[in-house]
């Protein structure tokens, strides 16, 4: 899950992608929203992949994130800042209906959530049901990724 903005707040976009225990894309989404701040643009992007999840019926989701704050909010160990509270709490309804494992990866990591971000603010909002959906750049991403990685970006398994 990704999150960007054009200025702090401005132009605000998201994008997520859900992959399964193997790696390979089942969906990714890029999309504008409203204007806000990066941090609103993380918590949206966060919100929206688990109600994808759940919308797929997948409820055991390994989610990865590069934003510490929203790790450390969803873990419950820090309070939300004001701004974001609505979104925290549709993130924690949607966490009780599921079993959820939080990490932290750093940016590297999040390459593909970034580009669906960055491809929804220069050419349009994407959505994708498969690897061959994406654009050629996603592509690439996605085959770097399970090249690079032994082990997956995000888990689910469906009950």
């Amino acid at each position: 899950m990704d999150g960007t903005c054009r200025g702090n707040p401005g132009r605000s976009l998201i994008g997520f992608c859900i992959r399964d225990e193997v790696g390979n894309l089942i969906y990714a989404e890029g999309r504008e929203i409203s204007e806000g701040t990066n941090n609103v643009s993380e918590a949206v992007a966060i919100a929206e992949a688990l109600k994808m999840c759940k919308g797929l019926n997948y409820f055991q989701i390994w989610m990865q994130t590069d934003s510490i704050l929203l790790k450390n909010i969803i873990e419950e160990s820090w309070k939300p800042p004001w701004y974001i509270t609505k979104h925290v709490e549709e993130i924690l309804r949607l966490k009780e209906q599921s079993i959820i494992k939080v990490t932290h990866i750093f940016r590297e990591g999040n390459t593909l959530a970034d580009h669906l971000a960055n491809y929804a603010l220069d050419e349009g909002n994407t959505e994708c049901h498969g690897f061959w959906d994406l654009d050629s750049k996603g592509r690439r991403i996605v085959n770097e990724d399970k090249m690079q990685c032994p082990y997956i970006r995000v888990k689910v398994a469906r009950n």
